[in-house]
C-alpha cells in the first residue's frame, strides 16, 4: 500500500535567514531550514509517507490570491535594495512603514510607483528577504497547489511541507515571516477546481492575519482559527472574537483566543466548538494551517500542548472527514520539531 502523500520542494533551502528583528533586538530567525529537514527525517523514519516533489504551476494560481503590485515588488525586492543595506545587515528589512497616521490630514501623496515601498507592502521588522526569498515562496505555493491536484482519485488527504509559511501575508501586504498565503492559494484552487465551499482550520498559535482578510466578506471560504488572544500575541491588533465576517461572509470567520498557558483538555473543549462549526458549514473541502507552535516550549507562544495532545486534536479534525489538504505553518521547538509533526500526522491518519 502506498504511504501518506507528502509533497515538498527543495527549494526552501534558498530562503535561509539568519536573524529577524523583534522589539529592535536582531534575534536567531525562527523560521530555519532545519524546520524541513527535520520534519522530513521524522517520516521517513515512520515509513508511512510517501514523499513526492512539487510540480510547478506558475503565478497564475497565486494572483487569484495576491495583488499583482506585491508579486512584483517580493520578486524584485533583494535586487532593488540589497545594495543600501546598512553594513551587517543580511538581508532586506522594512523599517518605515506607510501608516494610515502618517499622512493624516494631507491630500493623497502623488509619487513615482515604487517609492518607499519597502514599508508599504511589508507590516512588522521581523520579515527580511534575501536573493532567494522570493524563489522560495513560490515553490511553497507550488507546493500547496500540487497538494490540491493531487486530493480526489489519488488521495482523500495530502500533506505540504510549505516553507517560507504563509497565513500572515493578504491580498497586498505580507509579514510574520511570510510571503505568500499557501492556505489561502490552496483555498482558491480547491474552489477553482469545482470545491463549492472551502473550510480552513487555522491551529497556529498566532492569527492568520492574512487568511482572515482575504475571506472576510466571502460565503464560500469559512476561516477558523484557535490562536493566542491579541493583547498578547503577534500580530495583535487581529484574532478577536468579535471578527465574525462582513457581508457575503458575516458568520463565516470564527476567532477562538487561548488563555496563557492552555493544556489539552481545555484546548480540546473549544477545538470541538469550532469543528461544529466547520461540520455546519458542510464544505467540500478542507485545508489545515498546522501550526506545531502550541507544543510546550515553543519559543514563539505560551501554550502547552503535549505531543499526546497534538495527536488527538488530529484525530478530532481528520474525523470530520473531508478531503483535506494540509500544510505547514509555524513550529519552532526544532528539537522535537520532526517527531511532535509526525505525532499529528498519525492521529489524522488513524481516522482515514
Amino acid at each position: 500500500m502506498a504511504g501518506f502523500p507528502v509533497i515538498l520542494s527543495d527549494a526552501h533551502s534558498g530562503h535561509a535567514p539568519e536573524v529577524e528583528v523583534q522589539g529592535g533586538v536582531a534575534l536567531p530567525a525562527f523560521d530555519q531550514v532545519r524546520r524541513i529537514d527535520e520534519i522530513r527525517a521524522a517520516l521517513d523514519a515512520d515509513g508511512g509517507y510517501a514523499l513526492g516533489p512539487a510540480t510547478a504551476h506558475g503565478l497564475e494560481p497565486v494572483r487569484r490570491v495576491h495583488s499583482a503590485e506585491l508579486l512584483d515588488y517580493l520578486a524584485g525586492a533583494w535586487e532593488r535594495f540589497a545594495a543600501e543595506r546598512p553594513p551587517g545587515a543580511p538581508l532586506v528589512f522594512a523599517d518605515t512603514f506607510a501608516h494610515a497616521r502618517l499622512r493624516a490630514g494631507i491630500a493623497p501623496a502623488s509619487r513615482p510607483p515604487g517609492a518607499g515601498d519597502r514599508g508599504e507592502f511589508c507590516f512588522d521588522t521581523i520579515t527580511g528577504i534575501g536573493p532567494r526569498t522570493f524563489a522560495a515562496a513560490c515553490a511553497a505555493a507550488d507546493v500547496a497547489l500540487t497538494a490540491v491536484a493531487q486530493l480526489g482519485d489519488r488521495a482523500d488527504a495530502v500533506l505540504g511541507l510549505t516553507r517560507p509559511p504563509g497565513h500572515h501575508v493578504s491580498r497586498d501586504l505580507f509579514g510574520g515571516g511570510c510571503y505568500l498565503n499557501n492556505a489561502a492559494i490552496a483555498a482558491q484552487a480547491l474552489r477553482d477546481s469545482g470545491a463549492a465551499r472551502v473550510a480552513i482550520i487555522d491551529l497556529d498559535y498566532h492569527h492568520g492575519n492574512g487568511t482572515q482578510s482575504l475571506f472576510y466578506e466571502r460565503a464560500d471560504v469559512l476561516y477558523a482559527s484557535l490562536h493566542g488572544a491579541p493583547e498578547r500575541a503577534f500580530p495583535y491588533f487581529t484574532g478577536f472574537v468579535s471578527e465574525r465576517g462582513e457581508g457575503a461572509g458575516e458568520g463565516t470567520n470564527i476567532n477562538v483566543t487561548l488563555p496563557p498557558g492552555i493544556e489539552g483538555e481545555p484546548y480540546r473543549r473549544l477545538l470541538a466548538g469550532v469543528l461544529e462549526r466547520i461540520d455546519a458549514f458542510a464544505a467540500d473541502a478542507l485545508v489545515v494551517s498546522l501550526g506545531l507552535d502550541t507544543i510546550a516550549g515553543d519559543p514563539s507562544g505560551d501554550a502547552a500542548l503535549t505531543r499526546g495532545d497534538l495527536e488527538a486534536i488530529a484525530r478530532e479534525v481528520s474525523a470530520l472527514g473531508l478531503p483535506s489538504v494540509i500544510l505547514l505553518e509555524g513550529g519552532y521547538h526544532l528539537e522535537h520539531l520532526g517527531v511532535n509533526a509526525a505525532a499529528w500526522m498519525n492521529g489524522f491518519r488513524s481516522q482515514r
